[in-house]
């Protein structure tokens, strides 16, 4: 007879639990809950309740409270808070970009006595006494007043890729100390970018060689600039100066003058500005010469045909300014095409069996092919690099060729280096990309020529924008092809601008551009700004060319 009670109780209970309690007795039953010993059944189901009861009293005055917080937020100062918000990007953005922190820049100051005990110690002739260069430098920069100047539209997009993080203040100082520059590296290209900065004509230029080639100074000097991460407009040392020489190579650009190093570093300038002003113009010149490059018939450039010679200067350029075209997410009709009708040319100029470049004539070098030319093997290993196709097997046959032959670097002709300064500069990217043994060995040497080999002027009047007076240097380097282009006729300033150049970019290439052997390399992310930004990681890799 017991059996039947304890199962009506036990049904009773469970009744219970699905019984429908009114709030007074859910609070009733909490509270009374609450009063009994921690750790009872009744305590911890009264806890239980408590969570039940906060749950829609908290969905009903959580999003009021928000509410009235926005309200009280946005009222009178809302106008004052943007523009705050703005000034404070704007202010972090360029202090990343364009300062140089302290520690780097006492390293810097401390140098300039440190190099000249270092040259005390090395056999380097050094000319620091030339009249023209001592003399009061001309640092006034015409004002740019047009109605598309570089520096009067904000870029509604920041981009943060291998133009700009890397070349950032932070940036820089990480890049030195991973990949061997020092603040011994760093002095000279502050005092290369001064005395550039001295050199600018009044219509925002650089001598060349010759009058003539006062276009592709230019643009090889804004690219020098960029690649220290000195953006046009800026509030830096050299925004000014490079805002002048970008409006320049613009002006040239749409009259279709642009040569392949301006339009290079403008696509570039795009690159770490997203300025629109400057798109127009780039995208103009970029689509010119990928559509020239995409109908492109190679061949040894006989009369009265379409055939153009594959010619490894110019055509690594292009390279260099498809490349930045890919990075700063041009969209070109003919961009693939163009790339790879660059590597075919370059593949026509290569010796696929033993290795090695030429550019003396059409197709790859013969055995006879002049010594003094061996640094067109380089030239074709950094375009080959730069297309993408870094394991290709060229490369390896024509490194082990260059082991045997390239001499160290030198700011003195040899019997393989006419022009050791191209040649040096095409080596250091090679060996940079490369990595290893070959890029410690010459970097160890690289640094010591250039360092010591520096021409610094002192008491130049020169002034940074602190008004502090800095020293400028520059280099200057026999170069025999170079200084016989135009027959005699070429300009000596112009010639030390160009050495001054090729010398500075090799000393930023640490963090101008990453390995090509890496992964990072072929990667760009854009990042738009607004609520919903998002990083973009677009892969850039043409390997498949």
């Amino acid at each position: 007879m017991k059996e039947p009670i304890i199962e009506d109780e036990n049904i009773k209970k469970l009744e219970a639990m699905f019984e429908t309690r009114t709030l007074w007795d859910r609070i009733h039953s909490l509270l009374t809950g609450l009063s009994k010993p921690r750790g009872s059944r009744e305590y911890k189901e009264a806890l239980i309740e408590l969570q039940r009861l906060m749950a829609p009293v908290a969905a009903v005055l959580i999003p009021t409270v928000a509410i009235a917080i926005l309200i009280v937020c946005a009222a009178p100062t809302a106008g004052k808070k943007e523009l705050l918000n703005v000034q404070i990007a704007q202010a972090e953005e360029e202090k990343e970009l364009e300062e140089t922190p302290e520690e780097i820049q006492q390293e810097i100051d401390q140098t300039t006595t440190d190099v000249e005990v270092a040259m005390d110690s090395v056999d380097v002739a050094v000319n620091i006494s030339n009249p023209a260069d001592t003399a009061t430098p001309n640092t006034q920069t015409p004002t740019i007043t047009s109605v598309d100047a570089v520096m009067d539209i904000k870029a509604p997009v920041m981009m943060k890729s291998v133009f700009s993080s890397g070349r950032s203040a932070a940036g820089r100082k990480a890049s030195l100390a991973k990949y061997g520059g020092d603040a011994f590296t760093e002095a000279c290209v502050m005092r290369a970018l001064r005395w550039l900065a001295t050199q600018q004509q009044k219509d925002g230029s650089w001598k060349g060689y010759s009058p003539a080639d006062g276009l592709e100074s230019t643009g090889f000097v804004v690219l020098t600039y960029l690649s220290h991460g000195e953006k046009p407009g800026s509030q830096s040392e050299f925004g000014k100066v490079v805002q002048n020489g970008l409006e320049y190579l613009m002006k040239k650009a749409r009259k279709g003058q642009a040569d392949a190093a301006g339009v290079h570093a403008l696509a570039e300038a795009y690159g770490m500005t997203r300025n629109p002003n400057i798109r127009s113009d780039v995208e103009h010149a970029l689509n010119l010469m990928a559509d020239r490059l995409a109908e492109t018939v190679w061949g040894p450039g006989r009369e009265g045909t379409k055939e153009r010679r594959p010619r490894l200067l110019p055509m690594t350029f292009e390279t260099m300014a498809l490349r930045s075209a890919k990075l700063s997410h041009f969209k070109l009709k003919n961009m693939d095409r163009a790339l790879m009708k660059l590597k075919e040319g370059f593949l026509i100029q290569g010796n696929a069996r033993l290795g090695g470049f030429s550019n003396d004539n059409y197709g790859p070098p013969n055995v006879n092919y002049r010594r003094t030319g061996i640094w067109h093997s380089m030239v074709g290993v950094v375009a080959m690099q730069y297309l993408g196709a870094v394991t290709h097997p060229i490369i390896e046959k024509t490194l082990k060729i260059l082991d045997d032959d390239w001499e160290p670097p030198t700011l003195g002709s040899t019997d393989i280096a006419c022009c050791p300064v191209r040649g040096n500069y095409w080596a250091t990217m090679v060996f940079f990309n490369q990595g290893g043994k070959r890029w410690l060995v010459w970097n160890a040497q690289m640094k010591r020529v250039y360092v010591t080999g520096q021409q610094i002027v002192k008491d130049a009047n020169y002034v940074d924008l602190k008004g502090k007076p800095c020293d400028i240097g520059f280099w200057e380097c026999e170069d025999m092809h170079m200084a016989r282009r135009h027959l005699g006729k070429c300009d000596p300033d112009g010639l030390k601008v160009f050495t001054t150049c090729y010398i500075t970019q090799q000393l930023m290439v640490y963090y101008r551009y990453l390995p090509t052997s890496s992964k990072e390399a072929w990667n760009a992310q854009v990042e738009e700004e607004g609520p919903k930004a998002e990083a973009d990681d677009v892969k850039v890799s043409i390997d498949d060319l």
